[in-house]
């Protein structure tokens, strides 16, 4: 799981991966619309380029035809119609989705959001926050499929992550985990926390962290549903 939550995505794997898990079970999210997704999945097929594909993966393309213009096949050359900051911004975006879920799961695992190290105000701002980008989300779908409606969900989500990572002050966490990780090649004494791959590890998880976790890979799924199912899968196994 460290190794997971350190090493950069690789979409060859993520793609890989999400096809074994084809048949997980991701509720139907709160903000799904299946006029949008129908749109999506058309324009895609006829867009979405593989080499594209290789080097960001579906889900960051889908996110970009949210997001930005959506490119032509007639462009000439083709790349030129791909905004590369874009891309990139959008990458980085599910990166850090990624490890905000596999961070939080994990360092929940470990009974390290305990009342007095995550207070109930603060699970309260990012139930609230989640209400409030669901609600947005749907305002957005039910005023048509526009280039400005698409981009503001996109938007709404970026904004929502920035808010949860604060709360769940995942960087943090993440630089605990890199510390762990050089201790463990170069042992210097005992750890500060316990790590998931113990066998005889008893779960200490917080369920509100792990509702909040589950309730953002599901507002994530139908945007971005290939790394969604990889970490559905993470936050719903046994520890």
């Amino acid at each position: 799981m460290i190794n997971d939550i350190l090493t950069p995505m690789n979409h060859r794997e993520i793609e890989y991966n999400a096809k074994k898990l084809s048949g997980c079970d991701i509720p139907d999210s709160f903000a799904c619309d299946k006029a949008l997704l129908e749109w999506l999945d058309e324009t895609g097929k006829r867009v979405f380029d593989n080499d594209l594909v290789m080097d960001y993966g579906t889900d960051c393309l889908r996110l970009y035809l949210l997001f930005e213009h959506t490119p032509r096949e007639n462009d000439a050359p083709y790349y030129d119609s791909w905004q590369e900051g874009a891309l990139e911004g959008i990458y980085k975006f599910l990166g850090r989705y990624r490890r905000m879920i596999l961070a939080a799961d994990e360092w929940n695992r470990c009974g390290n959001y305990s009342e007095e190290t995550l207070q109930a105000a603060s699970i309260g701002k990012m139930n609230q926050a989640l209400e409030d980008t669901a609600a947005t989300i749907r305002k957005c779908i039910s005023r048509g499929n526009t280039m400005p409606n698409r981009h503001k969900i996109v938007s709404a989500m970026m904004e929502l992550l920035n808010v949860w990572q604060k709360e769940l002050q995942t960087g943090a966490i993440i630089t605990s985990f890199h510390e762990h990780a050089v201790k463990t090649a170069v042992p210097h004494g005992e750890t500060a926390f316990c790590l998931s791959a113990g066998k005889d590890r008893v779960d200490q998880r917080n369920p509100d962290v792990t509702a909040l976790c589950r309730n953002f890979v599901i507002l994530m799924a139908p945007y971005a549903p290939d790394l969604s199912r990889i970490l559905w899968k993470s936050v719903n196994m046994l520890p």
